[in-house]
């Protein structure tokens, strides 16, 4: 049945692409755009007899984005994106969450907002994420990704060689139900790209934590560093990451590389992602393989095949993972 069951998925299984928008509105001043995604997935994960082998991980992400002109050389923005999740067969255990949710100013050298937006360190980390499916993301490198309460200010110098990035997170609340823990950061980056496909980049990230029920505190500074290269169908990164802590127990090392290449309408990823700590509890070993097939500038096919070596999380060689999905962008 196993067997049976993957090579029906399999069928349907076949990077990263540009996001279409539909214009819903516009006069001489405003204008407002609609995107989103339909992404119906398929996991297949040997349960060894003691949980279901598959399981979904489909979701439907939608978005606004709107500007006014407030000037001759200022305008305004805002931007709201959702996600509606199915997990499993039950509606009840269907979520949904903000993912994005800010507004700022924007002119012709950069532009300021404040919000839920993606932290300052994402201009290098979203390099590594390159994976096909949705199991790509940053589990190695201490990259914020998201966070609410942003003030993060992006700006283009040098010509627009040089993409500098910067943003202070004041203490925010990260268990809304009780308050009791709290998290504030800062960062600052840039990405200086040569006119031959050569992109050096680097991030500095302070992040402090409060458990004010155990009436506690920590600190921890990242840094992070990467190259990518483009050259024809190849791209190439990687992003290597050191992180302290002021317990000087959890300090780790890490990095993740990405290598995608394009033939036409078929994509073939690679994907590697390592940690190691003082605390080995907290070991990542993750390596991914995908395939995607664009049928148009929407609509895709995409595979992924994961091999995990998790030890935080009790993952272990035999917990492979085989991702399936068909995906819809507008």
């Amino acid at each position: 049945m196993k067997k049976t069951l993957l090579v029906t998925v399999i069928l349907a299984s076949l990077v990263p692409t540009a996001q279409a928008t539909v214009n819903v509105y516009t006069d001489d001043a405003h204008q407002v755009d609609l995107y989103g995604r339909a992404y119906g997935a398929y996991i297949y994960q040997d349960g060894n007899d003691v949980k279901s082998d598959g399981r979904s991980d489909s979701y439907f992400r939608t978005g606004f984005k709107a500007s006014s002109n407030l000037a001759d050389d200022l305008t305004g923005l805002a931007r709201i994106e959702m996600q509606f999740e199915s997990r499993d067969n039950s509606d009840a255990n269907s979520t949904s969450k903000t993912r994005l949710m800010y507004a700022g100013l924007k002119n012709d050298r950069g532009q300021l907002t404040f919000g839920r937006n993606y932290a300052a360190d994402e201009i290098i980390a979203d390099w590594a994420d390159a994976g096909t499916t949705n199991y790509s993301g940053n589990p190695a490198i201490g990259n914020l990704n998201r966070q609410t309460n942003l003030l993060k200010l992006e700006m283009k110098v040098l010509d627009d060689a040089l993409n500098l990035v910067a943003h202070i997170q004041p203490e925010s609340s990260v268990d809304a139900s009780s308050g009791n823990d709290s998290q504030s950061s800062y960062s600052l980056g840039g990405v200086y790209g040569f006119d031959f496909g050569l992109e050096l980049g680097a991030t500095y990230t302070g992040v402090m934590t409060d458990d004010y029920g155990a009436n506690s505190d920590s600190d921890r500074s990242t840094f992070l560093t990467a190259v990518r290269y483009k050259y024809q169908g190849l791209t190439a990164s990687i992003v290597g990451d050191i992180t302290n802590n002021d317990s000087g127990v959890d300090d780790w090392t890490a990095y993740e590389l990405s290598l995608a290449y394009s033939l036409d309408k078929l994509t073939g990823t690679f994907t590697y992602k390592n940690r190691d700590t003082d605390n080995s509890k907290d070991t990542i070993d993750q390596a991914a393989f995908g395939l995607a097939y664009k049928f148009n500038p929407n609509f895709r096919v995409v595979t992924e095949y994961v091999i995990l070596d998790d030890i935080k999380n009790n993952i272990k060689d035999d917990d492979n993972q085989w991702h399936m999905a068909a995906r819809y962008d507008f």
